[in-house]
């Protein structure tokens, strides 16, 4: 146990360089976890949004490690305030550095943190070819099972690597996918 929590100690340190803010007890609490799969619900203004970003930096110290957050659309990941513009706030002025064409955040370690959506069921194809470590999605209840399930098989561990395969959601109630997600 104190290995694993040294670990997690670790793991927020590399956090606390590109959020600008200490997470509450429940982002804290989401980021600890240790299983494949989970969903951070409730309420608008929760946190949420920034508890799955903060998640989704807790390994770009490590080499090759990769992490994709996912909306429904690109105009839902680029509106003011949003994850990408978020994201933009918070690692502007850092050692990591934008790519627009391919909507990625490349860090020193060679980790990256890429922003995709999944429009319809046919955009989940897209990414047939990615190796990711973690999956982001954010408003889940916004996409359908299927768009959700299929990024399972995207999930991979790297050769040698400690770093876990994690699928993270957040998520207001309502919306197409409310009912598969309850």
């Amino acid at each position: 146990d104190l290995v694993r929590l040294l670990g997690q100690t670790l793991r927020m340190e590399t956090v606390r360089k590109y959020c600008p803010h200490e997470p509450h007890s429940k982002q804290r609490a989401f980021m600890a976890l240790t299983c494949q799969e989970a969903l951070y619900g409730g309420a608008a203004g929760g946190g949420k949004s920034d508890a799955l970003l903060m998640a989704a930096l807790q390994y770009v110290d490590v080499p090759g490690y990769a992490a994709m957050v996912f909306r429904r659309t690109y105009a839902d990941l680029s509106l003011p305030g949003a994850l990408m513009d978020r994201a933009h706030e918070w690692l502007s002025g850092t050692d990591a550095r934008w790519n627009d064409r391919s909507h990625t955040w490349l860090f020193p370690s060679g980790a990256t943190l890429t922003f995709g959506y999944i429009d319809n069921d046919r955009d989940r194809l897209r990414y047939q070819g990615s190796e990711l470590q973690g999956v982001f999605f954010d408003e889940l209840t916004q996409f359908t099972e299927v768009q959700y399930t299929y990024l399972f098989s995207r999930l991979r561990r790297l050769a040698g690597s400690r770093v876990p395969v994690r699928m993270r959601a957040a998520s207001n109630p309502g919306g197409v996918g409310h009912d598969w997600v309850r």
